[in-house]
């Protein structure tokens, strides 16, 4: 045996084991989870980038017409032009990123990508408070501002969902227009300078805000379909075991009515599905034991039941053994339960067969010399038994051995299947006959309370009639032959017998038949105890050896 310090090292290092295996399925599922997390942030931005690019574009074409008696007309259609590129290699980029498989959505550099398109947008439409920018014309100043106040408004709204691409996208479109006020040095435009500083001040709170509602929004919708996902799963799973499984399943309410149930227990009560569901196994015609079985389910969680189930107006029983398990509702509430049900009609068999094969004897098919034992020793230690008395008797044919060696064995084997079943005949209820060996056969028949005379009187009468119905011809190999039984029996009180003894004291009156010829039927006297100690304790001479 392991020392305890080995053994506690075992434990510790089972106990380290598990919890480092916990925390490795937590880091994976954390893992999976933020991975399925920045995918759908990423599908959102995509899915949102259609309608933000073309207004943008939309948005470009009224500040060109805005700006177009003030600023060089090739300085706009440059800018536009370039407007429109990016918007179009975002807009393409999108488009191939709708056509990949959700596994590849996922992959990083999809992100970084949109990224990039985004910034570049924002640099685009920044570069217009550098560009475009006129001193002298304040309505155009205005008509500017106002544009790219509303890109940035819209990039919020739009990219938001990844927080630091929204300020990507927005940090550079309002920077240059801020210093640009800040810049021209009048007290005015030092004013909307620091206006804009505000704005963009809530617009990087707004954004920020806008992201992690959208996180949370997200995150509780990925949280949501993984756990449904799990639960298909899992019912996929339930239903794959229930509709396959060796054993038979039945789902019941809280009535004790059956709502669903396998194909394996249609199979195993031999009734259709019709005729099964809504059944009642709580209704007074119900099986009371299944019934009961079933109640302990919906009260204590758990039942069994076990026997011969005999389904209403089935034409026969069905070994059956079944475990009621009692299903809870999330507030707790028992709402119905589930039954496994085992067929033991195989199980019953075999073990039928296994008792046959080691209680009975394979050729005569009576009793053999361990069930006649166990039934006469339970005869003797029965409290029941001492108003009963009884007879055990011995017996082996004449001449066996030489119908063996000349008639062959088929013949032998014949003449003891006749001879068991003319013992059969002979009995009465209650009565028993065994094969023990060979020829031997033993009998044990019981009686009432009699007196003394007329128990010995009734004994003889019955080992008569069966020396007498021994003793008729057999029929063997297509003739008839006579053979006898020496027989020997001793009488005995149920209430005071010992069983070897009986057995021994019968044994002995078989041998005294024996050793006085053929066809004897003796009872066992006291005497014959001492006859076969005497032979017993005489020498035993040697022949001498042939030299």
């Amino acid at each position: 045996m392991a020392p305890p310090a080995t053994i506690s090292g075992r434990a510790s290092v089972r106990e380290t084991a598990t919890a480092s295996g916990l925390r490795s399925d937590y880091q994976r599922e954390h893992h999976l989870t933020q991975l399925r997390l920045r995918g759908e942030k990423v599908r959102l931005l995509y899915d949102n980038l259609w309608q933000p690019v073309l207004s943008s574009v939309a948005a470009g074409g009224l500040l060109i017409a805005a700006m177009w008696p003030v600023v060089d007309a090739s300085l706009l259609i440059g800018w536009f032009i370039t407007l429109t590129a990016i918007s179009g290699l975002r807009l393409l980029l999108a488009q191939r990123f709708k056509r990949l498989p959700a596994a590849h959505q996922q992959r990083r550099r999809w992100l970084r990508w949109f990224a990039i398109g985004a910034i570049t947008s924002g640099c685009v439409w920044g570069a217009t408070g550098l560009l475009l920018f006129s001193h002298d014309h304040p309505g155009q100043i205005a008509a500017l501002s106002i544009v790219l106040a509303g890109i940035s408004a819209g990039g919020v709204t739009t990219l938001s969902s990844v927080w630091w691409v929204a300020l990507g996208f927005v940090l550079p479109i309002l920077l240059p227009l801020k210093l640009q006020f800040l810049l021209q040095g009048s007290p005015l435009s030092v004013l909307i300078g620091l206006m804009l500083v505000l704005f963009l001040g809530l617009i990087v709170t707004t954004s920020r805000r806008f992201s992690r509602t959208i996180h949370d929004n997200i995150a509780l919708r990925v949280s949501m379909a993984s756990r449904e996902t799990q639960l298909r799963e899992s019912e996929n799973r339930y239903r794959s075991i229930f509709q396959h499984s060796p054993l038979g399943v039945l789902h019941f309410n809280e009535q004790g009515v059956i709502t669903d149930c396998n194909r394996k227990l249609l199979d195993i009560l031999g009734v259709g599905r019709a005729q099964l569901i809504g059944y009642h196994m709580l209704a007074r015609s119900a099986d009371h034991e299944v019934a009961q079985a079933v109640n302990d389910a919906l009260e204590k969680g758990t039942g069994y039941y076990e026997g011969t189930y005999r389904f209403p107006k089935a034409t026969a029983g069905i070994p059956l053994r079944a475990f009621f398990n009692g299903v809870l509702s999330a507030s707790n509430q028992m709402i119905g339960g589930v039954a496994i049900i085992e067929d033991f009609t195989e199980r019953k068999r075999n073990e039928a067969i296994i008792y046959r094969q080691a209680y009975y004897d394979a050729l005569t098919d009576l009793p053999n010399r361990r069930l006649f034992i166990e039934r006469l020793e339970k005869l003797c230690n029965e409290r029941i038994s001492e108003q009963r008395f009884g007879l055990v008797m011995f017996l082996d044919m004449d001449r066996f051995k030489l119908i063996n060696d000349t008639l062959g064995h088929a013949a032998g084997d014949d003449l003891l299947v006749q001879v068991a079943r003319r013992l059969e005949q002979c009995l009465n209820e209650g009565d028993i006959a065994a094969r023990l060996s060979g020829d031997e056969f033993v009998l044990l028949a019981l009686f009432e309370e009699l007196a003394s005379e007329e128990l010995d009187q009734q004994a003889e009468r019955y080992m008569r009639k069966v020396q007498q119905v021994l003793s008729e011809q057999y029929r063997l190999e297509k003739r008839w032959l006579t053979v006898t039984p020496s027989m020997g029996y001793t009488c005995f009180n149920a209430s005071k017998c010992d069983h070897s003894d009986v057995l021994k004291q019968a044994d002995i009156a078989m041998y005294q038949a024996k050793t006085e010829g053929r066809a004897r039927l003796r009872r066992y006297q006291p005497w014959m105890s001492e006859e076969v100690n005497k032979r017993i304790a005489e020498p035993v001479i040697t022949p001498p050896a042939d030299r």
